[in-house]
């Protein structure tokens, strides 16, 4: 049984989950958005909130106390919440990057640790991986992990790295100095009061101002063995599987700001007085928020295709080509969205006591996170070689 908006394709559990979280968006989430973005402060009351809603780890399976449910309800959660707070719709998503690298590369012992608090929302992680000079060529980085009698010593510097002063656990990407897996990369389990841990001062950022980023710095910090997040030099594909389920969940956050951005032009365009009529009796301005509402639907179905698809267990050479497109396609969206909402509002649309003005900001870390699209466009050419080359 599908839900009454067909559009979506959505079941009446998923729909019903879409109208529960709009519901707590509007009621809880965006009352305090202005406030975060204004103040730099992130919001605990709603990441507490979340939790206890059951949003925080709702990927995270039962077993594990969490809610077991996929990608696609995922996706639909960070839409709904990217709505009216961007900051907010990170959340959730921060909680699956960690959920699957730990599901698909943790040991029994890891996953009985450390699942149950993330999905209660009493554990955070944040991913360690972004280096002055290396970000998106994750090949390329330069911190290492040298062997010792139990275990590891890492050393070296991360940058623009999310949640640094919440998070509980870093996962940490480092390169081999030694051994057999020399030169090869290996994820590490590393708790923030580890002795060597600096933590650098934050960023002063153009949009997602709540969620604090910064540098961390680890100086021959000591991890046993056990703390490795997968075999040595396995780093890669743990990086690779956080991206698999992380891309339609981006991809959804810039769909949810599109369409935060849009409702507000348009119920702009329907009361403002123009003439003898309204704005929206212009069909200029009709045309162009068609155009955007063209853009928004596509975006939401490209994501949410790509979502199903990671959700049935589907692993084609094709599959990280659109997940790419669903993300590159959804955050410009979101970012052309905004930039139009504000020109809608006009001089409204510019003081920073319209929302539009602060979605604006927030689209373009949207098109930068996660890989720039940039490398996802490079990541699509690659996918459309490879299908025109061996089909």
């Amino acid at each position: 049984m599908y839900a009454k908006n067909p559009r979506w394709f959505l079941t009446e559990e998923q729909d019903a989950l879409r109208e529960s979280v709009a519901r707590l968006a509007r009621e809880r989430v965006a009352p305090r958005a202005a406030e975060v973005d204004a103040t730099a402060q992130y919001p605990q009351d709603i990441f507490e909130l979340l939790a206890q809603s059951g949003l925080a780890g709702i990927t995270i399976p039962e077993a594990y106390g969490g809610s077991g449910a996929g990608l696609l309800e995922l996706c639909i959660v960070v839409e709904e919440l990217a709505k009216v707070c961007t900051t907010t719709a990170l959340m959730p998503v921060m909680s699956n990057i960690a959920g699957v690298m730990l599901l698909r590369f943790g040991s029994d012992q890891q996953k009985a640790a450390l699942l149950p608090p993330l999905a209660r929302g009493e554990m955070r992680f944040s991913n360690a991986l972004t280096e002055a000079d290396a970000g998106s060529d994750a090949a390329s980085i330069r911190s290492k992990a040298t062997t010792t009698s139990d275990g590891y010593e890492i050393t070296g510097a991360k940058s623009y790295i999310t949640g640094t002063t919440l998070s509980d656990v870093f996962i940490v990407f480092a390169k081999h100095a030694d051994g057999a897996a020399a030169g090869r990369v290996s994820a590490f389990l590393v708790p923030r009061d580890r002795p060597g841990i600096t933590i650098g001062p934050l960023e002063k950022k153009m949009g997602i101002r709540g969620m604090p980023t910064g540098g961390l710095f680890f100086d021959r910090v000591a991890v046993p063995r056990d703390a490795r997040l997968g075999a040595e030099g396995q780093g890669l594909s743990v990086l690779l599987s956080s991206m698999t389920g992380n891309r339609p969940a981006i991809g959804a956050r810039g769909v949810g700001l599109a369409q935060g951005a849009f409702e507000i032009a348009v119920d702009h365009c329907l009361s403002r007085k123009m003439l003898d009529g309204t704005l929206m009796d212009l069909q200029g301005l009709q045309f162009k928020l068609a155009d955007l509402a063209i853009a928004i639907e596509a975006s939401r179905q490209l994501v949410h295709a790509g979502a199903r698809l990671v959700d049935r267990g589907v692993a084609t050479k094709d599959l990280m080509g659109m997940l790419a497109m669903g993300k590159c396609l959804a955050t410009d969206t979101a970012m052309q969205v905004a930039i139009e909402a504000v020109q809608c509002l006009g001089a409204t649309g510019y003081s920073s006591d319209a929302p539009v003005e602060r979605l604006m900001r927030d689209a373009k870390h949207l098109q930068l996170v996660d890989g720039s699209n940039e490398i996802q466009r490079v990541l699509i050419g690659r996918a459309l070689r490879e299908w025109r080359t061996h089909g």
